[in-house]
C-alpha cells in the first residue's frame, strides 16, 4: 500500500494541485527548488520539503518512500528553448539520475509526467503507437525519458502518463498556458489575441483531472509499465475553437489573430487506452466547465511573476539570484 510520496516539483502548476487535493489521504514529501515559491498553504500541506535542485538529488532524499511522482522539470516549450543543453541537463539527465538512485531504495512505483507534445506536428489521429515527432526541445527531452524508460528493466512500477494541454486554476496557476492565457487576457484586457492563426489543434485536459488519474495509479497495481495518453476524445480543439469558446462566455467580440506559421504543433489524440485502463474513472471536466470555473477564480485572483514560468526565470536571472546554469546563488 502506497502512503509515502516524493513528489518532485511540489510547489508547480500541477504540483501544487495535487498538494491540495492529496494532503490528508497520502505523505507527500515535497522536492522542489522553488523558483516558483508556492502558498503558504500548500506547504503546510507537506509532510517534509526538500528545496533543492532535482540534479542534486541523492538517495538520502528517497529515504522511507513508497512512491515518486516526478514532475520537476523545466515545464514548457518556451522555457526549454532558453537553453536546450541546459534543459537536456535538468528535464533528461536528471531523470535518469533519479531513476538511478531509486534502484537502491524500496520504492515501489515511479508516476512520470511525460507531455503530449511528443506528437509535434500530425494530421492523423494518434494514439501511443504512432510514431513520435517532438519538434521542441522540452518534447525531446520527454522522448529521451520515455524511451530509457521503456528500454530498460527496473525493480518497481512505473506509469508513464502523455499529458494533455493542462489548464484550469491551480494554487501555483500558469498563465503560459493557452486556456489559462486566454480566459485571463479576456478578462483583464478585453479581448483574445492569439500568437497563431487558430489552426493548430491541441487535446486539452483539465489539472484537477491530471491530479485524480495519477491517484488513481497510485492505487492501482494492475501494471508493471505503463504509457498512456491523458486526456478525453472531446477536448480536442483547435485555438481558434477554444478562443470562440472564451468570447462566448466572456462576451467578447474581439479576438484577432496572429502569424500562419507562429506555432508548428498541432495533433488530435485519441485517449481510449485510458478509458480502456481506468473504466471507473469519470473527468469532472470539460471544456465549458472549466472554463467557467477559471473566470470564477480569475474574478478574485491577482497576478504575479510566478503566473509567467519564463519571464519569472529570467527575472531571477537579472537579479542574479540564480545563474545562468539556473544555480541559486
Amino acid at each position: 500500500m502506497i502512503k509515502n510520496i516524493l513528489l518532485t516539483g511540489c510547489n508547480g502548476y500541477l504540483g501544487s494541485k495535487f498538494v491540495e487535493k492529496f494532503s490528508n489521504d497520502y505523505q507527500i514529501n515535497g522536492f522542489d527548488t522553488n523558483f516558483f515559491d508556492c502558498s503558504n498553504k500548500v506547504a503546510a500541506a507537506l509532510g517534509n520539503v526538500i528545496k533543492k535542485d532535482i540534479r542534486n538529488l541523492t538517495t538520502n532524499d528517497l529515504q522511507n518512500i513508497d512512491c515518486v511522482i516526478h514532475m520537476a522539470e523545466l515545464s514548457n516549450d518556451p522555457l526549454g528553448e532558453l537553453n536546450s543543453k541546459l534543459t537536456y541537463e535538468i528535464n533528461h539527465q536528471a531523470t535518469i539520475n533519479l531513476l538511478s538512485l531509486m534502484e537502491k531504495t524500496n520504492i515501489k512505483k515511479f508516476i512520470y509526467m511525460s507531455s503530449c507534445s511528443v506528437y509535434g506536428y500530425n494530421k492523423k489521429t494518434v494514439t501511443e503507437k504512432s510514431e513520435l515527432n517532438p519538434i521542441t526541445t522540452y518534447a525531446k527531452a520527454k522522448v529521451r525519458n520515455e524511451s530509457y524508460i521503456l528500454e530498460n528493466d527496473f525493480s518497481f512500477k512505473i506509469a508513464i502518463l502523455r499529458n494533455a494541454t493542462a489548464f484550469g486554476f491551480s494554487p501555483n496557476i500558469r498563465l503560459d498556458l493557452v486556456i489559462n492565457d486566454l480566459v485571463y487576457s479576456a478578462m483583464k484586457n478585453s479581448k483574445i489575441e492569439l500568437l497563431s492563426d487558430g489552426k493548430p489543434k491541441r487535446p486539452f485536459v483539465h489539472v484537477e483531472d491530471i491530479c485524480n488519474i495519477i491517484e488513481h495509479l497510485i492505487k492501482n497495481d494492475n501494471y508493471e509499465k505503463l504509457l498512456l495518453n491523458i486526456g478525453r476524445n472531446d477536448l480536442n480543439f483547435s485555438i481558434i475553437e477554444i478562443a470562440e469558446k472564451i468570447a462566448k462566455f466572456t462576451n467578447i467580440s474581439n479576438i484577432s489573430i496572429g502569424k500562419s506559421n507562429a506555432d508548428e504543433r498541432s495533433y488530435n489524440v485519441n485517449f481510449d487506452l485510458l478509458k480502456n485502463t481506468l473504466p471507473n474513472y469519470e473527468f469532472i471536466y470539460n471544456l465549458d466547465n472549466g472554463i467557467l470555473d477559471l473566470i470564477e477564480n480569475f474574478s478574485k485572483y491577482i497576478d504575479s511573476y510566478n503566473s509567467r514560468r519564463l519571464k519569472k526565470i529570467k527575472f531571477l536571472i537579472r537579479k542574479k539570484e540564480i545563474d545562468e546554469m539556473l544555480y541559486w546563488n
